[in-house]
C-alpha cells in the first residue's frame, strides 16, 4: 500500500510539473529573446532576425514595404534535438511586385516537436525616425502564440 501511495504521489507531481502554457502569449518579444513554448519536452522560440523595408514616419515612399521576421524553433522530439526556422511578414509581402504571390504570411500553423502551434505576427516595432539607422537590437515583435 505504501508503494502505491508513493507511486501516486510521484505521478501527480510529474503531471503537475508538466507546464504546457507558453510564457508569452501576446507580449512583445525583443530581438534575440528566447520564449519557452513547452516545458516537457522543452521547446523554445527565438526572434533572431528582421528585415524591415517599411516606409519610416514622415517620409513619402513609392512602396509601402514590409517587415519580415525570422524565428528559430528549438526543441526535443522522439528523434532527438530538432530545429526549424519560420518567417512571418507584415505589410506588402509580395516582394515589391504586385503580380507576384505572397512569400511569407502574418500567421502560420506549425507542427513542431510533437505539438502544434499557431503563430500570429501582430506588429513589428522599431525606432522609425527617418533620420535614424534602424538596428536589429532596437526591434521587438508582438507575436501571438497559441498551442493547439
Amino acid at each position: 500500500m505504501k508503494n502505491l501511495s508513493l507511486i501516486l504521489v510521484l505521478a501527480s507531481s510529474l503531471i503537475s510539473c508538466q507546464n504546457t502554457s507558453i510564457d508569452k502569449k501576446e507580449d512583445e518579444i525583443k530581438y534575440k529573446e528566447v520564449v519557452v513554448l513547452n516545458d516537457v519536452p522543452k521547446s523554445t522560440l527565438t526572434f533572431y532576425d528582421v528585415t524591415d523595408s517599411r516606409c519610416p514616419k514622415g517620409v513619402n515612399c513609392v512602396w509601402a514595404g514590409n517587415a519580415v521576421v525570422d524565428l528559430a524553433l528549438d526543441g526535443v522530439s522522439t528523434q532527438g534535438k530538432v530545429s526549424k526556422h519560420i518567417s512571418l511578414c507584415l505589410g506588402d509581402c509580395r516582394g515589391g511586385n504586385s503580380q507576384s504571390v505572397f512569400k511569407e504570411i502574418d500567421s502560420l500553423v506549425q507542427d513542431f516537436a510533437g505539438h502544434q502551434y499557431r503563430f500570429i505576427l501582430k506588429a513589428v516595432n522599431a525606432l522609425s525616425k527617418s533620420d535614424s539607422i534602424r538596428k536589429k537590437e532596437d526591434y521587438a515583435v508582438l507575436l501571438q502564440i497559441k498551442k493547439l
